[in-house]
């Protein structure tokens, strides 16, 4: 006899999907195709690979998307009516297709994406969602990160519980869809031979595993965005630990 339950990433995005829900934060579901200009272009990125379609219907399904972004932001574009005194609070849990070296050519990967859009662009919001996100997954913040973000107690671990062998950091990014110096990389330390080994990094090495800022006014006018807008892209399997 066998007895079915979640694969245990879908089990761990459903637990993280609760937590981002009771912070007040709506949830989307997006088109896992779009154009190589959304996923591109219009972020101000460089046209990289993609999973192409060999006979895509329109200009709209060109590729799949490699990041969770154009999605959350044509969100916002189609939803203009939506009141923005209070901010508006999106987020999706969801796959994006990366090309790879392997007999595929690719692999999905789950990714977090939240989107806040108010008068205001809100840094502070977002970061402290990223905070959240990362105390709910049990990882400790870097002590030098976490006097500058966080209280006392909470930075000497009084006010968490966290898994040994793995901390996390944030630091200045130069990402060009986002305001330059308004922008931030999220970085996680494996300090332990597991926690290094399941990331597929050595010991004691530094994995780049989101990102997050205030969207540059080029890529909201691209998406026909009226209000400023924080985002935060984050991977979800890297806050993953062997024993879930």
């Amino acid at each position: 006899l066998t007895v079915g339950k979640p694969l245990p990433i879908n089990a761990f995005t459903d637990l993280l999907r609760n937590e981002v829900a009771r912070a007040g934060y709506v949830e989307m579901l997006t088109h896992g195709l779009c154009s190589k200009a959304d996923n591109f272009t219009n972020l101000r990125h460089n046209v990289g690979p993609a999973a192409e379609l060999s006979n895509p219907a329109n200009v709209e399904y060109e590729v799949v998307r490699t990041t969770l972004l154009p999605g959350a932001l044509k969100t916002l574009s189609h939803n203009k009516s939506i009141s923005h005194k209070d901010g508006v609070k999106l987020f999706e849990f969801s796959d994006v297709v990366i090309p790879v070296d392997n007999e595929i050519g690719c692999e999905n990967q789950r990714r977090f994406c939240a989107v806040y859009a108010s008068p205001n662009s809100a840094f502070e919001i977002i970061h402290g969602l990223v905070d959240r996100l990362m105390t709910c997954c049990q990882i400790q913040p870097e002590a030098g990160y976490a006097a500058n973000s966080m209280t006392t107690d909470e930075y000497q671990g009084q006010k968490r519980v966290a898994r040994d062998g793995i901390l996390y950091s944030v630091r200045p990014s130069n990402d060009s869809c986002f305001f330059n110096g308004m922008c931030a990389e999220v970085v996680m330390k494996y300090i332990s031979e597991n926690e290094a080994k399941q990331a597929g990094v050595t010991i004691n090495s530094e994995k780049v595993v989101g990102t997050f800022g205030v969207v540059h006014p080029e890529v909201l006018n691209n998406f026909e965005i009226t209000y400023p807008t924080t985002v935060c892209e984050i991977d979800v399997e890297a806050l993953m630990h062997d024993g879930f």
